[in-house]
């Protein structure tokens, strides 16, 4: 950690160097005092290495000439130093000009020195009382080796972080904030997380032990920037600002802090405290490691929340999936059980009016189970003959009247077998409910120019209706009595194979699918 314990001189004026000299000594008695560093106009530049670079990065307060301001690569570094580093501006002539050139360079304050002579320059003195004032000598940054250590321990925390289990994640964020913190030598660390309009403490860390309680969002510094996802550093308020009594050492104020965002989906969810009871000059590159750490935090949240809604889903679809089984099933098997016994005793036309509501309901169940349990995941896949998965699949369809025709060229490809075979039952339910008992339905073999292959089904019903040729795919979107699901499950089959689907209407609906690059090609067997 290095203390900024330098005042800079920035100016050609020999007798202005020595009246600032004097007021340093005078300011703070003796040699426990800043150093004072004279730097020539001429030799700064912006980003320069050497000497005079060094002292200003090091400067805890600079004083200029107003004749050095005229000079664009002194005006340049000024206004590259930290906002907390006090510039104190002498004039010899206390004209408008003057006064008004150095005000535009960007300086703190104005001493007039005309009438001063060098050698009675005191502490009762202009200059030497506004260096006390605003100049304070133990404010402290991290020095680039600390920062390169920083640097390395964010390194290590986001492989920790971005590997962290849900049960770890309290314990790995306060860990990474308690490395962070040594290594930076703070105070503290909170988290906040937002919560109703409130910022309350989730995870923190400190050396000493504290207890933060939530605060309102315009609690924080900087709040209207941290609302646009902007860094917050504030440097330690001396503790005249507060009580009114000037402190000859230390802090009495708040504590110099950097408040960063954490953003997730372009929202504010929290904020990141890092605290400081130093008098303390945070550097850009120290403000965007803090930042790394904020964001690295925020995916680990963020994840985290996903997997507990993912873990509250689950349950409600378990839930949902025991009650369509066994709620649901039990009574339909009781009512197909008795439709099977009364079979004789009605008519043709009112046992076929129910025996296929029955195999609605059957179908519809089996549909609402695949989405519950198996949603867009596939199993194992392996290179699957598709001619005979669609022989299965139309097996499982209850259409005796019903024809299929399956190309000899369809061929083979790497898929999850019984989820191909959904797809195919799905697609054949799809026609008959459309195309009616006795439509025709064939599969077989796409190659694209560009040697891409796929395999299409085909029927001879009425096609697909313009209203609903968009949204075909959409779940609950159908154009025949029935619950639209089939198709969204389809969709699903082919997105989890990383697979393409396409409908259109060629005499009838056709229904394209295009494999991915990596799947075994359609070829013949």
């Amino acid at each position: 950690m290095d203390r900024r314990t330098v005042v800079a001189f920035v100016g050609d004026n020999r007798v202005a160097g020595e009246r600032v000299s004097r007021a340093v000594d005078a300011a703070w008695k003796g040699p426990n005092g800043p150093a004072l560093r004279t730097l020539s106009p001429i030799d700064i530049g912006i980003g320069a290495e050497g000497g005079d670079e060094a002292h200003l990065n090091a400067a805890c307060g600079v004083v200029v000439t107003a004749a050095a301001t005229t000079e664009d690569a002194v005006t340049e570094r000024l206004a590259a130093l930290p906002s907390n580093v006090p510039v104190i501006g002498l004039v010899e002539d206390p004209a408008t000009p003057a006064i008004r050139g150095l005000l535009s360079a960007g300086v703190d304050d104005v001493v007039d020195v005309e009438a001063t002579d060098p050698a009675e320059v005191d502490a009762s003195g202009p200059l030497a009382e506004r260096l006390a004032s605003r100049v304070n000598p133990d404010r402290v940054r991290l020095g680039d080796d600390d920062v390169a250590r920083l640097s390395e321990v964010l390194l290590d925390a986001g492989t920790t972080l971005m590997s962290t289990r849900t049960d770890e994640v309290e314990t790995k964020i306060e860990w990474t904030m308690e490395n962070v913190g040594e290594h930076a030598d703070l105070d503290r660390i909170v988290c906040y997380r937002e919560d109703d309009g409130r910022f309350v403490p989730a995870y923190g860390w400190s050396p000493h032990g504290f207890d933060p309680a939530p605060r309102p969002f315009e609690d924080f510094p900087g709040s209207e920037r941290l609302s646009t996802f902007g860094n917050v550093a504030r440097a330690a308020a001396p503790a005249a600002d507060f009580d009114g009594e000037a402190a000859e050492t230390g802090v009495g104020g708040p504590p110099a802090t950097v408040h960063v965002p954490l953003v997730v989906d372009w929202e504010l969810s929290g904020i990141v405290a890092f605290e400081s009871d130093d008098c303390r000059v945070w550097t850009e590159d120290e403000i965007d490691l803090y930042r790394t750490l904020g964001d690295l935090v925020a995916h680990t949240i963020a994840r985290n929340d996903r997997r507990a809604a993912l873990r509250r889903q689950a349950e409600q679809l378990e839930q949902f999936s025991a009650v369509v089984s066994h709620d649901l099933r039990n009574p339909l098997n009781v009512l197909s059980g008795y439709l099977s016994l009364s079979e004789d005793e009605l008519t043709p036309s009112r046992y076929d009016a129910m025996s296929g509501a029955v195999d609605r309901m059957e179908t519809l169940i089996d549909d609402l189970l695949m989405l519950a349990r198996r949603g867009e995941a596939i199993g194992e896949t392996e290179p699957v003959p598709i001619a005979a998965v669609a022989e299965e699949a139309w097996q499982s369809v209850r259409a005796p009247d019903a024809a299929l025709t399956i190309a000899d060229e369809v061929g083979h490809v790497e898929a999850d077998p019984s989820r191909l075979r959904q797809a195919f039952e799905n697609l054949f339910r799809n026609a008959i409910d459309h195309g009616g008992r006795d439509v025709a339905v064939e599969v077989g073999p796409i190659t694209t120019d560009d040697g891409v292959d796929g395999m299409y089904v085909a029927d001879d019903g009425p096609g697909i209706p313009v209203e609903v040729a968009d949204a075909v795919f959409d779940s609950g979107v159908s154009s025949a009595d029935s619950s639209g699901i089939g198709l969204a499950i389809v969709d699903r089959i082919v997105e989890a194979h990383e697979w393409e689907i396409e409908a259109r209407n060629d005499d009838g609906a056709v229904f394209e699918l295009t494999f991915g690059s990596d799947a075994a090609p359609v070829a013949s067997t």
